[in-house]
């Protein structure tokens, strides 16, 4: 697994930005100073542009001469004034013992200076109760005139040690900027009261603006007092832009490594988000590695159920603009609301607003903003320009799980399906297998019956790459599934049923063939295994000729052909299988349009086709009164058309009586119903019973 911590590289074997010659520059450098009256080199950079990794490379190269000393002080694991003093001293002594005879020698007399330097009070006899003692504070001011005559003469004999050595000792003070600012003052003044010793080098690592603002006080210039104290500053390089898209490039591969995501990545989107989106966030590669983690987190999680370049451009913003990121959960709206001309809130100031309020929060990478909106979020571009994208984009937005539909960009923030992402994504595996009948037909049985026609309606997405193999065997499956669709409850405005949603889907199908002629045969393919007799029907109308209906597909001369041949199987049916069909009405009145012009009269005799007839005959309408929200149901017969099947009023009461005896409660309200159809009574043009 690729390691994305934020640390800096160890060793130059693992320097990316071909940063090594410089460190071994400075590193010899260092060999051949003047170290006579000691030295002070820094380098400097802001926080995150490598600097720990260029003074590690630095001691790489300064270590291929064993004899050189390298002595290292960490600051940031101690805190206040008393405990820098005493520590810096005390590690100093204690790595010099480590490094060779001739060093451990000077050891003991470190030990001392530091132990002369330490504040009073972190002598135990000057506590502070002592200090409540009449006559302490006399005592602890004849102890400091002692002390500095010690001090003095410790710090000459230090001196003379430290001149007797044949190379100068390496004393590497890192992580300066992330002292508090007193903290800094007092390192500082640590290495200006040892800087003057000889063979004493220190190798300093700091951001120049940070240290600069924590020695500024008082009206004092820190800029000033830094520069008496450094003899030789160098500058981290900056980054070049070549370099550091080579190593986000690297770092990218080694964090999508072993992922499916990749299995979703469009490279002609690819660039713009790059440029555009991703690359002005990144500045160092500290922010690289945060970057790559969060990525490789993201799409472990997510998988290739997103577009990968999305959820890379989307990760920069939540990673480095996080104010940017929360308005964009809060205005999720305003992102993937599409244009319509039908007023689906295109034009809701609130929708405008929240994109504002996005715009607002990046407003420190405006660049970047635009680019988000105009690569990740197009239909909300008409908030900021001109460009405008109606609902018809959402399909395919959809198809290519971009973030711009708002139910991929619900997955990416809330990292679970709903019901319309779980349905598109059966009918992307149902495209895949579209023109394998079997494997077809097995997969939309295995789901869930509910479910079914979303998944089917969600087939259309794909439309433009129907295969032309997959006419023949994907009609099939699909109109022989159309007796099986549940009947869902529709709302006041849902007109497209079941049957509606597989016509399209056999329509466009149908549409990829070249000729009437091959639609023809690929028509009578289809029909050989077409076991109901409503399925036929939805095919023969949609390639055909009728008013309103057909689609002219066909010759006029095959259309009426194909509708001959199905009114002669309508009326060769028994009872008995006219029962088992679905909208027998319709099917026994639709050929009335046919070239004979005559409905297929039904016998009403048979208990079976009766009671499928008086039920098929029931509609629920619904409507609402003026100034009130509750919807009213009312059950109503379709009795003229009824009527005209059975050949006329008698034969309604025929098939009633043939059935009163042995209905149950779903057909003794249908017969209720119909009792007062025959009284002549009609429900009124507003629903009214």
């Amino acid at each position: 697994m690729p390691n994305f911590a934020d640390n800096p590289i160890k060793h130059a074997e693992q320097d990316r930005l071909q940063r090594r010659e410089g460190a071994r520059s400075v590193a010899a450098n260092i060999r051949e100073l003047d170290a006579s009256e000691g030295y002070v080199l820094g380098i400097v950079g802001p926080w995150g542009s490598g600097k720990t990794s260029i003074v590690n490379m630095i001691r790489d190269s300064l270590e291929v001469d064993p004899a050189l000393p390298i002595i290292e002080f960490n600051p940031w694991i101690f805190s206040g004034t008393n405990e820098l003093v005493e520590s810096f001293f005390r590690e100093l002594s204690a790595q010099m013992r480590l490094k060779g005879r001739k060093i451990a020698a000077i050891a003991d007399v470190v030990d001392t200076y530091g132990d002369l330097l330490s504040p009073a009070s972190a002598i135990p006899v000057f506590g502070a109760w002592f200090e409540r003692v009449r006559g302490s504070a006399k005592a602890l001011r004849a102890y400091q005139e002692k002390q500095k005559g010690s001090v003095a003469q410790q710090r000459d004999k230090l001196a003379e040690e430290l001149a007797r050595l044949d190379r100068p000792i390496v004393v590497v003070i890192d992580d300066i900027d992330r002292l508090e600012s007193s903290e800094i003052r007092d390192i500082f003044k640590l290495v200006r009261l040892t800087a003057s010793f000889p063979n004493v080098v220190y190798l300093l690592a700091f951001d120049r603006g940070r240290v600069e603002a924590a020695l500024t006080q008082s009206g004092f210039d820190g800029r000033s007092y830094l520069e008496k104290i450094v003899q030789l500053g160098v500058d981290v390089p900056v980054i070049a832009n070549s370099s550091m898209l080579r190593v986000l490039g690297e770092s990218l591969d080694d964090a999508l490594e072993g992922l499916d995501a990749t299995d979703r990545f469009d490279t002609d989107i690819w660039p713009d988000v790059l440029m555009e989106i991703i690359r002005p966030l990144i500045t160092n590669l500290r922010d690289v590695n945060r970057y790559c983690a969060a990525v490789r987190a993201k799409a472990r999680t997510l998988g290739s159920q997103i577009e990968l370049v999305d959820l890379m451009g989307l990760e920069a913003i939540r990673v480095f603009l996080p104010d940017m990121f929360s308005a964009i959960v809060a205005g999720r709206d305003g992102l993937t609301t599409a244009s319509s001309n039908f007023g689906t809130g295109q034009n809701d100031p609130s929708l405008k607003a929240e994109v504002e309020a996005i715009v607002a929060a990046g407003a420190s990478h405006p660049d970047v903003v635009r680019a988000a909106i105009s690569r990740l979020f197009p239909a909300a571009r008409r908030h900021i320009e001109s460009n405008t994208y109606g609902s018809s984009w959402l399909s395919t937005w959809l198809k290519a799980r971009r973030v711009a539909h708002p139910d991929v960009l619900a997955l990416y923030l809330e990292h679970s399906t709903n019901e319309e992402l779980r349905a598109f994504d059966a009918a992307e595996q149902a495209f895949e297998v579209l023109d394998d009948q079997a494997s077809l037909e097995a997969l939309l049985r295995s789901l869930n019956p509910a479910e079914l026609e979303d998944v089917i309606s969600a087939l259309e997405a794909f439309e433009a790459d129907y295969p032309p193999t997959a006419v023949v065997p994907g009609s099939r499956v699909l109109l022989n599934l159309l007796p099986e669709l549940p009947d869902r409850p529709r709302g006041m405005f849902g007109f497209i049923n079941g049957r509606v949603v597989i016509a399209r889907v056999v329509l466009r199908l149908l549409r990829r063939l070249d000729s009437p002629a091959q639609v023809m045969e690929a028509t009578t393919q289809i029909l050989v295994e077409v076991t109901s007799l409503s399925s036929r029907l939805e095919l023969i109308t949609l390639v055909g000729h009728r008013e309103g209906a057909g689609h002219k597909l066909v010759s006029e001369v095959d259309a009426r052909s194909l509708e001959n041949t199905l009114r002669s199987q309508i009326e060769s049916a028994s009872p008995e299988e006219l029962a088992q069909e679905q909208d027998i009405l319709r099917l026994l009145y639709i050929p009335k349009n046919f070239e004979a012009g005559q409905v297929v009269q039904a016998d009403a005799s048979s208990p079976t086709l009766a009671r499928a007839l008086l039920l098929d005959s029931r509609s629920v309408v619904q409507s609402q009164a003026m100034g009130n929200r509750a919807v009213r149901r009312t059950t109503r017969l379709n009795w003229d058309l009824l009527v005209e099947v059975v050949g006329g009023e008698e034969e309604v009461k025929r098939a009633i009586e043939t059935v009163r005896g042995s209905a149950d409660d779903e057909l003794t309200s249908v017969i209720n119903l119909a009792d007062k159809y025959l009284t002549g009574w009609r429900p009124s043009d507003w629903g009214d019973d």
